[in-house]
């Protein structure tokens, strides 16, 4: 309990040299001071060690017996916490590094959910910020994941599960929909009807009475298959299947022959502003972009700390240089233009399953510095949509 005792108020080994070392330390034993591990090394010069509050006695009768002393070295906390403030530094960066070290591993940095639809997905999403949980926050003091689950599951009513683990710092969520079968819109009685103009060239009815023939041509709304499977009967079914026509599409372009190309070599002028609320402070290249032409591209960096955004921003403008240059194309050059630029158009119009299986050039002129163009495609599509209908009909 002593060698404790010293430890935490610190001890001191000092070099004592004079004629009347004798004296003295017995003039400093009768002052309460506690000597030990005295050594002797020459006729007037001994090594011992004292308590550190035990110096002050020494240094008063070192005067009055012509003594000299050293201090040689101490131990004890007080020169520890003595050595550790001499490197503040030191001991600030350990600080913040076990603060840095903290605050990453109970930070929560992503957030993946899985086996849902799109939809479903962002509405996990959102009820998870509600909750508190989103990339860039403490862990602490969030809800434990088998709570986050059943708040889920009470929130979102088409979420027939969904399972929650924490996985180090993120979250990894997998879901399971519920599948809702609509019986009765399968059910209820319908005719299948021409959604356009067309040709028959194929039928595939699986439920309901035929009403049309290969190489019939069809009307708009022109019933092709009934859910009536008997003639003057009150027997009606929910009418399926494909009724595949062939239909066209007329497609007029007015094509320029000379056209303006802006054009860039790739030279950026950058100009950096410092942005505070609805302050704009410019701080480099404030004066480029000014003379000729140049395209503008902004850009705004978006800081957060902790998922809190930080009130100010650096935006960023890239001017690039552009030299206007035109150029005129030929006849045949502008319809092969209009024949590709024609068929990507319609494409994105109809359904997949649509095939176009002819191409035809019905009109090409030049007209005011314009090529007048136009095109009829043939097209094989399924042109058959239900149609609702009452017992009564």
């Amino acid at each position: 309990m002593k060698n404790q005792h010293d430890f935490f108020q610190g001890s001191i080994t000092v070099q004592v040299e004079g004629p009347l070392i004798e004296p003295f330390l017995q003039a400093c034993t009768k002052r309460g001071c506690q000597i030990t591990d005295m050594k002797r090394i020459g006729d007037a010069v001994v090594i011992l060690t004292i308590r550190l509050k035990d110096w002050k006695v020494l240094r008063e009768l070192r005067k009055k017996y012509r003594c000299k002393l050293s201090i040689k070295g101490g131990k004890g906390v007080p020169f520890i916490v003595r050595h550790l403030m001499r490197r503040v530094s030191v001991l600030l960066a350990f600080v913040a590094a076990i603060v840095v070290i903290f605050l990453l591993a109970n930070t929560l940095w992503s957030i993946k959910v899985d086996g849902l639809s799109p939809e479903l997905k962002a509405d996990v999403e959102g009820k998870l910020n509600s909750y508190g949980v989103s990339p860039g926050k403490l862990t602490i003091g969030m809800k434990d994941p088998n709570e986050i689950q059943q708040q889920l599951l009470d929130d979102i009513p088409d979420l027939l599960w969904i399972g929650v683990k924490k996985q180090g710092t993120s979250y990894h969520l997998y879901g399971v929909e519920k599948i809702r079968h609509d019986t009765d819109k399968n059910t209820r009685p319908s005719n299948l009807v021409a959604s356009k103009k067309g040709m028959i060239i194929e039928t595939f009815i699986k439920k309901g009475r035929p009403m049309v023939a290969v190489y019939d041509v069809v009307d708009k709304g022109q019933i092709l298959a009934t859910g009536q499977l008997v003639e003057e009967e009150d027997t009606f079914v929910h009418s399926d299947g494909e009724v595949i026509a062939e239909t066209w599409y007329r497609v007029e372009q007015d094509l320029p022959m000379k056209q303006v190309l802006m054009l860039t070599d790739g030279t950026v002028e950058s100009e950096y502003s410092l942005k505070v609320g609805k302050l704009t402070i410019p701080l480099w290249g404030f004066w480029k972009g000014k003379e000729g032409n140049f395209r503008e591209e902004t850009h705004s960096s978006n800081w957060s700390i902790f998922g809190m955004k930080i009130p100010f921003h650096i935006k960023t403008v890239d001017h690039y240089s552009i030299d206007q240059k035109s150029y005129e194309s030929s006849k045949e050059e502008l319809e092969d233009m209009g024949l590709s630029a024609a068929r990507s158009g319609l494409l994105q119009e109809l359904d997949e399953e649509a095939e176009i299986k002819e191409e035809k050039v019905l009109h090409l002129s030049e007209e005011n510095g314009k090529v007048k163009l136009i095109l009829l495609y043939k097209v094989y599509e399924n042109i058959a949509v239900t149609k609702y209908i009452s017992q009564g009909d």
